[in-house]
C-alpha cells in the first residue's frame, strides 16, 4: 500500500461507478448463449475477490462476490483499454497488487464463456480496498467454524457464511413484518426513554450510569412497558414499540445483555384478546417466512441434553 502511494496511485480511492449489483446483473444477462459477449454495452460491477486463477500474465480470471451472489470476471490484455505508450505494462501493473480478499471494481462488457459462465469481460480493473489480512479459507463454504471467533469478527463471518448473511436478511424481515402486522391493526409506533432514573416495568438487575450536567445516576432502561402504558392512559389507545433493552445479568446461547424486544399494548383487551393476536402475528410471520406453518427447529447444544 505504501509502495503505490508513493508512486501516487490512490489505494483507497472514494469512489467506484457501478452500475449493477451482482444480483441485479446475474439476473439480467442470465438468458445469454455460451460464448454470445455484448461488447457493445457497458457495465460496471465492485465486489470482494474471493478466487483468482492466472491462465497467463495476459489472461486473468476473478470470483467476485457481493450481496450474497458472485460472478466471474475476465480480465483479458486483448480487451484492456488504457491511455499509455505500453499497453502491456499497464495491463500488468493493474494486476499485480490484486490478491484474495481484496475489493475492486470492473468496467467491461457482458458475455457468457465458451463453458457457458457468465461474466464480466473487464476492459479495466480497479483495486478500491486493499485486504491487509489473508481470508481464511472458504473452502466447502466452511472458512471458520470456531464460534467464538465469529462472534468477535462477524465481519469475516459475513464474508465467509452464507448462512449467516441469511439470519441477517431474516430478522429485517422479521421485524418489516411485525410492524406491518401491528400497523395494519391501527397501532401507533413510538419510542421511549432508554435513560430511567428508576429501572422499571420488570424485574431484573440494570446497567448503572452517570448523568454529568444532571449529577444524578441513571439506568439503562429493562423495559419499556412503564412508559407505554402512560401513553395509554394519555389517551393512545394501541401503541408498540421495537427496541433494545439492557440487563446487567447472565450470558448464555439464548441470553444476551442487550437485545430487541417487541412490546405492544391496547386498551380495552383482556388476555384472549392479547394470545389471540400473538398467535396470529407468530403464526403469520413464520407463513410469510417459510411459505408453511411448520419449521425445523434444531436446540444450540448446550440445550440438548437430556432433551
Amino acid at each position: 500500500v505504501a509502495s503505490e502511494e508513493e508512486k501516487g496511485t490512490a489505494t483507497y480511492p472514494h469512489k467506484f461507478e457501478v452500475s449493477s449489483s451482482i444480483p441485479q446483473y446475474l439476473k439480467t444477462y442470465e438468458n445469454l448463449k455460451p460464448n454470445e459477449q455484448l461488447n457493445n454495452l457497458n457495465v460496471s460491477i465492485a465486489g470482494r475477490v474471493m478466487g483468482m486463477r492466472a491462465m497467463s500474465k495476459n489472461l486473468r480470471f476473478y470470483d467476485l462476490q457481493a450481496d450474497g451472489k458472485s460472478v466471474q470476471v475476465v480480465a483479458n490484455l486483448k480487451d484492456f483499454k488504457e491511455k499509455g505508450d505500453n499497453k502491456r505494462d499497464l495491463f500488468l501493473a493493474q494486476h499485480q497488487n490484486i490478491r484474495r480478499g481484496d475489493i475492486i471494481g470492473a468496467t467491461g462488457y457482458p458475455g457468457k464463456t465458451k463453458a457457458g459462465e457468465l461474466s464480466v469481460f473487464a476492459v479495466n480493473t480497479q483495486l478500491l480496498s486493499p485486504c491487509l489480512r489473508m481470508l481464511p479459507s472458504s473452502k466447502h463454504g466452511h472458512g471458520i467454524t470456531h464460534q467464538d471467533t465469529r462472534y468477535r469478527q462477524r465481519y469475516l463471518d459475513l464474508i465467509l457464511r452464507e448462512k449467516t448473511r441469511e439470519i441477517f436478511y431474516t430478522r429485517a424481515k422479521i421485524i418489516a413484518y411485525i410492524r406491518r402486522f401491528l400497523d395494519s391493526r391501527g397501532f401507533l409506533e413510538v419510542e421511549t426513554p432508554m435513560l430511567n432514573q428508576m429501572a422499571g416495568g420488570a424485574a431484573a438487575k440494570p446497567f448503572k450510569t452517570w448523568h454529568n450536567d444532571l449529577g444524578i445516576p441513571m439506568f439503562l432502561r429493562i423495559a419499556p412497558e412503564l412508559y407505554l402504558k402512560m401513553l395509554i392512559v394519555g389517551g393512545l389507545d394501541r401503541v408498540y414499540e421495537i427496541g433494545r433493552q439492557f440487563r446487567n445479568e447472565g450470558i448464555d446461547m439464548t441470553h444476551n445483555p442487550e437485545f430487541t424486544t417487541c412490546e405492544f399494548y391496547c386498551a380495552y383487551w383482556d388476555y384472549n384478546d392479547l394470545m389471540n393476536v400473538t398467535e396470529e402475528m407468530v403464526s403469520g410471520l413464520v407463513y410469510s417466512l417459510k411459505g408453511s406453518y411448520k419449521v425445523k427447529y434444531t436446540l444450540p447444544p448446550s440445550h440438548s441434553k437430556g432433551a
